[in-house]
This record gives structure tokens, C-alpha cells and sequence, in this order.
């Protein structure tokens, strides 16, 4: 696109120049003001390829330049879509605007001072010129316009699937997670309740089964004791009754 502005101004350049020149064909016998008009033409004319010449190395520098520039801006685009997850089409849009009128505004700046000592000699020039570089600002707001629309559309759209697939990702991650860690805990604690239960369990026998030994102690003590009693009652009473038959029967011995 650009190269194409640097070659039609340099067209430009050369139909001016041999426009101007072609007063110097005419006649064979030149008078001092036509001698001065044919070094004039000839001067001109050379002022003429120099600016040709700068033009070409300005254009080709420039070219260089804004494809990097616009290179950049679109690595940058796509740096900011893929943080922030959002698309700023807008915005860089308006930068490279700003960015065309910026070199557009040095270029009139820079025909302004040139016209202040050749302004009549190189209006058409210059005016040719500066409609193709208008243009060609035009043409190139116009093409960033859609190529950054589609690039950050199609970045946005990549970023917007990422960061859906990421976060259903982590959601079902952390559900897993929570869930392990229920059932974690709570094998934990069933664990711990089996083991306190049957710890208790077996305890709570252990007493009973202590308690029922001291019982059984206490109680067979007592019931020994008991039984010794009684079997001295009986003991006491068999030898009362022993000694009273004995008796009785020695009265009746007695009584014969």
C-alpha cells in the first residue's frame, strides 16, 4: 500500500519535472534572460531528482518503520487480550488513528516550511502529494481498523474459551477435592468412633466383669460366713439336744 504512494509520488515528481524542462527546446539562440531560465529549468530540475530521491528513502524508511510499528501493536493487542481476557479494539483503534495523523501532521509541517521559499514552484507537487499520503493515511486507518477488529475478535473469543474450559476445570477439581476430603474425614472419624466403641465396649466388660468378681467375692464371703453361723446354730442346738436326750435318757436309767 505505502509503496504504492511512494511510487505515484515519485511520478508525480518526474511529469513536473519534465513539464518545466520543456521550455528549453525551443530556439537555438538564447538571450541572457533565456540563458538564465535554461540555468533555472536546469537547477529546478535537479531540485527535482534530489527531492525524488529523498522522497523514495523517506517513503521506503517510513515503511519499514510503520510495519514494525503495526507488528508490534498487534503483539501488543494480543498480550492484553490474553491478561485481561477482554478485547480493546476500540482503543487500538483510535492509537493508530492517532498514530496516522501524527505522520501526516509531520508531513504538512514539513511542507509548510519547504513552501516558504519554493511554495510556487512545487504547489502542484506538493499538492499531489499530499492527497496520495491522505489517502494512503486513509487507506491504512481503514485496513488496521478490520485487521485489528478481526485479530482481537478472534484473541477474545480463544481467551473467553480458555478461561470457560480453566474455570470448569478448577470447579470440577475443587468439587473432587471437597468430596475427598468428606469422605476422608469422614472414614476418619468412623474409624475413630469404631475404634472407641469397641475400646469402650471391651472396657465397659472389663468393669462389669471386675464388679462381678468383688460381687462374687463379697457375696461368697458373706454367704460363707452365714453358712458358718448357721452351721454353728445347728452345731450348737444338735449338741443342746444331744446332751438333753442323753439326759433324759439317764433320768429313765436313773428311775429303775
Amino acid at each position: 500500500m505505502l509503496k504504492t504512494v511512494k511510487g505515484k509520488v515519485i511520478a508525480g515528481t518526474v511529469a513536473v519535472t519534465l513539464l518545466v524542462g520543456t521550455g528549453a527546446a525551443f530556439g537555438s539562440s538564447l538571450d541572457a534572460g533565456q540563458k538564465l531560465k535554461a540555468w533555472y529549468d536546469g537547477q529546478f530540475g535537479n531540485a527535482s531528482g534530489q527531492i525524488e530521491d529523498a522522497v523514495a528513502s523517506n517513503v521506503e524508511g517510513r515503511i519499514n518503520g510503520l510495519v514494525t510499528e503495526y507488528n508490534g501493536l498487534k503483539t501488543g493487542a494480543t498480550t492484553s487480550i490474553n491478561d485481561t481476557k477482554t478485547a480493546e479494539s476500540t482503543a487500538k483503534s483510535t492509537s493508530i488513528s492517532n498514530e496516522a495523523q501524527a505522520h501526516i501532521d509531520k508531513i504538512n509541517a514539513e511542507k509548510a516550511h519547504i513552501d516558504t521559499y519554493l511554495a510556487g514552484q512545487f504547489n502542484s507537487l506538493r499538492g499531489f502529494a499530499n492527497g496520495l499520503i491522505n489517502q494512503a493515511g486513509t487507506t491504512a486507518v481503514n485496513y488496521a481498523n478490520t485487521d485489528l477488529t478481526n485479530h482481537t475478535g478472534a484473541k477474545g473469543t480463544a481467551a473467553l474459551g480458555a478461561l470457560e474450559s480453566d474455570l470448569n476445570a478448577t470447579t470440577t477439581q475443587a468439587k473432587e477435592d471437597l468430596q475427598t476430603a468428606i469422605d476422608n474425614a469422614k472414614n476418619s472419624l468412623q474409624g475413630q468412633l469404631d475404634t472407641e466403641t469397641t475400646e469402650t465396649t471391651e472396657e465397659i466388660i472389663a468393669l462389669i466383669d471386675a464388679k462381678i468378681i468383688e460381687l462374687r467375692t463379697t457375696i461368697t464371703a458373706k454367704r460363707d460366713a452365714l453358712v458358718v453361723a448357721q452351721q454353728d446354730l445347728i452345731k450348737a442346738k444338735a449338741l443342746a439336744l444331744e446332751t438333753e436326750a442323753k439326759k433324759s435318757l439317764s433320768d429313765i436309767v436313773d428311775g429303775i
